[in-house]
């Protein structure tokens, strides 16, 4: 399901009349999109013009891409039902060959049944309603030939690639060589947007990726491709209320490729956000960043808290920017500190500082960074748990899940039998909140080691470890077999 907040608002998008580009294919590959969004719903809430917008900007961004897209088909008023999204992927990759690349873009209301435990998207046009299952889709996109792309912006979208979540019932839809998937959220989360008017919206995933591809921030090593592995660690950093998850884990595979010589243009008002650390000490109560602004804007900060299980958007610390005493901006870089006091006085936890841009009525939030607050000393009480084997061959990752009493930075490593360094999936990560039942982190391997080739079948575990003060806390997994 989607959440509605303040001024900001979930959403996920689908559309109804087609609209369709054409651009200059580049090289023996072909490229199409489909791209669809609902904002108009019988039994959820409305989410206009959050899911209209984001098709539209995912259109935008998808025409830049200098290797070319044959076809980018859009419908962004809603879609009535699932025979309709079926035949709208039949005609979209009607053309499609083996060396060829289809993109689907959905962004919608997400549902996790907990019964069957197979999750689905809901279609709405306003008039009619629908709810597309997990199999349906992946039957219908097996009909095409080549490599599928799938982006989804959706609530519990991760549960579609069995992600953000620990549990042994839900499992990877989207399995296989043919799929790369990027989902705004993991199985158990909800995904949120905003809307400022009739006119403009969006959800907090399709700007962040939008911007990230639009302004190059997520070319990591600046070789004009963004891979998806680098859209996915991208929005992992500038996307806070939800957690971004990906399949294949490591994927290189080249989602967006820019021309380097062309202008890059921003959309945001306000970018390049900094921050010292995301990680504060207890006691330590104040947050330093910088960000540029590109164009005058008035600007104010909100700290939102993580609270019995999800964000506290209702009850948000607002803070406007006082320095030029009406909060207006001009271009230029800034750097500005905000104190963190929290309503319940509790030591240590989660706060979400957005930073948001306000044009006339207009508001939009510019970026959003998730902070760690941790104790200095004291055990996390360290549990690991993991499956106990799984197949690389057949594209299958083991997901290693760590409780800790409370927020922690985490360093994962896999070692085989004889103790050995195999792959470090993680060095001093900050955890997050997922949104799951029972707190605490979730790491995926994909039996592959430090270069990318796929170790050999036998016995692996896993080792996680904690610094707090001058103590290193240690736990190992269970034997993951690999067969």
């Amino acid at each position: 399901m989607r959440k509605r907040l303040l001024a900001l608002i979930i959403a996920c998008v689908l559309t109804l009349p087609a609209l369709f580009a054409h651009a200059e294919i580049i090289g023996d590959t072909e490229r199409r999109a489909l791209l669809v969004g609902c904002d108009d719903f019988l039994t959820h809430a409305d989410t206009t013009p959050s899911a209209r917008m984001n098709v539209r900007r995912m259109q935008e961004i998808l025409r830049t891409d200098s290797r070319g897209y044959e076809g980018i088909y859009a419908y962004e008023t809603g879609i009535s039902s699932v025979e309709f999204l079926l035949s709208a992927i039949a005609g979209a990759f009607a053309q499609a060959d083996d060396g060829d690349v289809s993109l689907l873009y959905i962004c919608t209301h997400g549902l996790n049944d907990r019964i069957s435990f197979e999750p689905g998207l809901v279609l709405s046009d306003g008039q009619h309603e629908e709810t597309l299952s997990a199999s349906v889709l992946r039957a219908a996109l097996d009909q095409v030939p080549g490599q599928k792309i799938v982006i989804l912006d959706a609530c519990n979208s991760g549960a579609f690639i069995g992600k953000g979540e620990w549990d042994n019932r839900m499992k990877n839809w989207f399995q296989g060589g043919d799929y790369v998937v990027l989902t705004s959220a993991g199985a158990s989360e909800n995904s949120f947007s905003w809307t400022a008017g009739a006119s403009n919206g969006g959800s907090y995933f399709a700007d962040g990726l939008s911007e990230g591809l639009r302004t190059r921030a997520f070319d990591l090593d600046g070789d004009s491709t963004i891979t998806l592995k680098e859209a996915y660690q991208g929005i992992l950093e500038t996307h806070g209320a939800s957690t971004a998850h990906v399949y294949p884990q490591e994927s290189d595979f080249p989602l967006f490729v820019y021309d380097p010589l062309a202008e890059s243009t921003g959309e945001r008002p306000v970018g390049e956000i900094e921050l010292d650390t995301n990680v504060l000490k207890a006691g330590e109560d104040t947050l330093y960043f910088s960000f540029t602004v590109h164009r005058t804007v008035r600007v104010q900060y909100q700290l939102v808290y993580f609270k019995d299980g999800r964000w506290r958007f209702e009850s948000p610390q607002v803070v406007p920017d006082t320095e030029t005493g009406n909060g207006i901006l001009l271009p230029g870089r800034y750097q500005r500190s905000i104190t963190i006091v929290s309503e319940d006085d509790a030591p240590t936890g989660y706060v979400l500082l957005q930073i948001v841009a306000m044009e006339g009525r207009h508001a939009t939030l510019a970026g959003s960074r998730v902070i760690s607050v941790q104790p200095e000393y004291e055990d996390p009480r360290l549990r690991v748990e993991c499956f106990a084997m799984f197949s690389p061959a057949e594209g299958e990752e083991v997901a290693i899940r760590v409780a800790h009493a409370f927020p922690c930075s985490l360093t994962v490593v896999v070692r085989n039998k004889a103790g050995e360094m195999i792959r470090r999936l993680g060095y001093r990560v900050p955890s997050r909140p997922l949104g799951m039942e029972v707190e605490g982190s979730i790491f995926y391997w994909d039996g592959c080691d430090a270069s990318g080739e796929r170790v050999p079948d036998g016995e692996y575990y896993a080792e996680v470890s904690c610094k707090m003060g001058g103590l290193t806390y240690i736990e190992n997994s269970q034997i993951i077999t690999i067969e």
